[in-house]
């Protein structure tokens, strides 16, 4: 167990537990708890996912509107209060009634801390706020699960992980084979004692942790020294773990509450497979601060020989601009590094995307496709290309990609053949089971070793029938390999695949796909040090995944 200063507990909470996008509040409005929204506020995984239940002990977050005041209210020193700013949350099991801690409060977020005394089971949460109580909303409490806070602060990509001197770990300051990494997050269980005061040390559970390709048992799985509801798990990077975006994921009681990335080199302080560049990287290193355009066009083949039509997939396009700093350099997140999978993902981008680069980006082809962007004034842009059953994003074409600029970047245009994709997978067909409760091996032909620096990407995608929750997985691998063992734990963070139809044909609600990216296309623009541009192409099958 490594102690720390309450300053550096309160920096951690800080930058994890962000507060989301504020919607207008009616002061005397009931509160309204969002549909499925309320979660780990380490993970966010959405209600219906593994791993998406709430431990006892553990910190969670409820969105919604009316939940407490315009002005944000954070809990004093010890001990906690189980109201704060005219906002308290009640959890019921059973017979059992509990009322939360609550950690902060605001109109549309609440951050709270679950009694260990909560008996595990399905329930219902509502929050109270000067007076008025929501509707109660269904939750399900369990013994464990456990995730780690991110810098994104949505459970994904750069884990909030520090040394034992708590230098934070980013891809600018690496940990190293043989160094012991404490991850910060919630949800490793109940504890013997009063959650609102600071909690006993000791381990709980017996927690196993995935990082890159190992699995091992922590050398401490417990509460931090000071802080309730705040976990460290406590581990040393075994040899041959290296990248700038090694997965790693806590699992507990069989159930894996989401997985993020640690950079880990072999020497020095820097790592060298992100996608920024070493120039960039050291720019970072150095005390700069680095903008980034990173452009997607990709395209997925599913076949299915038991449909007339096969299954049509849209073509999609995204690009992200980000700025960087030595502070923010967790941040800059792309992708899972060499022979490792991520969960919970397939899209190689989990940058921020802050700087505005107009209000779309063109894309010039057999016809026009524009990705918008998301939200006026953010750099994010996000489309699908096809239009019904016509597909529109092809290979072995140019087109021709550009953006009359906007208010951080201006404007650009380039071209991008489009690669021939090659890979196919062998011994998958459409229609087939794949367990989520054991490793899978898959193999492939073809490909093409001047591509993605002679790797493949592996992705898949789940979701049930009719819940409005999915999970998906990416992996990347060398081509040369011929095969590539999917971990247990990775296929086991995803929903069993529902079934849908085409007319009367039914089909699975599940993917797999192998494919490569080209080689990045390079571009300029005032307000970036540097764009890249990629097209993607893949070759998949409809599977269900049980």
């Amino acid at each position: 167990m490594a102690r720390q200063s309450t300053h550096f507990m309160f920096a951690v909470l800080t930058a994890s537990c962000a507060f989301a996008q504020p919607v207008t509040p009616s002061i005397t409005a009931q509160p309204v708890i969002s549909v499925t929204e309320v979660v780990n506020s380490a993970s966010y995984l959405p209600p219906g996912l593994p791993g998406s239940a709430i431990a006892q002990g553990s910190i969670f977050t409820i969105f919604g509107s009316g939940l407490g005041p315009n002005t944000l209210a954070q809990a004093g020193p010890l001990p906690l209060q189980t109201s704060l700013g005219g906002t308290s949350v009640t959890v019921t099991v059973g017979s059992q009634t509990v009322k939360a801690y609550i950690l902060a409060a605001l109109s549309y977020q609440v951050n709270a801390l679950l009694p260990s005394t909560t008996p595990a089971g399905n329930g219902t949460v509502t929050v109270t706020y000067n007076n008025q109580t929501s509707a109660p909303a269904p939750v399900q409490i369990v013994n464990a699960s456990f995730a780690t806070y991110t810098f994104s602060s949505g459970g994904y990509g750069q884990a909030i992980a520090t040394d034992l001197n708590y230098q934070v770990n980013t891809i600018i300051n690496t940990l190293h084979p043989g160094d012991y990494v404490i991850l910060w997050g919630t949800g490793l269980g109940a504890i013997v004692g009063d959650d609102s005061i600071a909690p006993p040390v000791g381990n709980l559970g017996s927690p196993t942790v995935h990082v890159g390709n190992a699995s091992l048992t922590p050398y401490y799985a417990g509460r931090s020294y000071s802080y309730p509801g705040l976990d460290q798990v406590i581990f040393q990077i075994p040899s041959g773990i290296e990248g700038c975006y090694v997965p790693v994921a806590v699992e507990t009681n069989g159930i894996v509450g989401g997985s993020s990335t640690i950079a880990v080199s072999t020497s020095g302080q820097t790592c060298s497979d992100s996608i920024l560049g070493q120039d960039l990287i050291d720019k970072l290193a150095a005390g700069g601060t680095v903008d980034f355009g990173f452009v997607q066009l990709y395209a997925i083949i599913l076949r299915n020989e038991s449909l007339p039509t096969g299954i049509g997939v849209p073509d999609f396009g995204q690009a992200s601009f980000s700025e960087f700093t030595p502070q923010t350099a967790g941040l800059a997140s792309y992708g899972v590094s060499q022979g490792y999978c991520l969960t919970n993902t397939n899209d190689p981008d989990a940058s921020p995307g802050q700087l505005d680069a107009g209000a779309g980006i063109t894309l010039q082809g057999p016809t026009t496709a524009t990705l918008p962007q998301e939200y006026a004034g953010w750099g994010f842009y996000y489309s699908m290309f096809n239009n019904g059953a016509t597909q529109f994003f092809w290979s072995d074409l140019t087109y021709t990609v550009s953006s009359p600029g906007g208010a951080k970047v201006g404007a650009f245009s380039l071209t991008d053949t489009t690669s021939i994709p090659s890979v196919y997978f062998s011994g998958i067909i459409a229609g087939q089971t794949l367990s989520r409760s054991s490793d899978l091996k898959v193999t492939w032909t073809g490909g093409n070793p001047n591509l993605q620096n002679g790797l493949v990407t592996i992705a898949g995608f789940s979701a049930p029938t009719s819940e409005n929750v999915d999970g998906a997985f990416v992996c990347t691998a060398p081509l040369s390999a011929g095969s590539f063992t999917i971990p247990k734990w990775v296929l086991s963070s995803m929903p069993p695949s529902g079934t849908g139809y085409i007319g009367i044909a039914p089909y699975p609600i599940g993917y797999i796909w192998i494919g490569q990216f080209n080689n990045p296309v390079t571009f300029q623009a005032s307000g970036l040090d540097k764009g890249i541009l990629m097209d993607e192409f893949y070759n998949g099958f409809p599977v269900y995944f049980q």
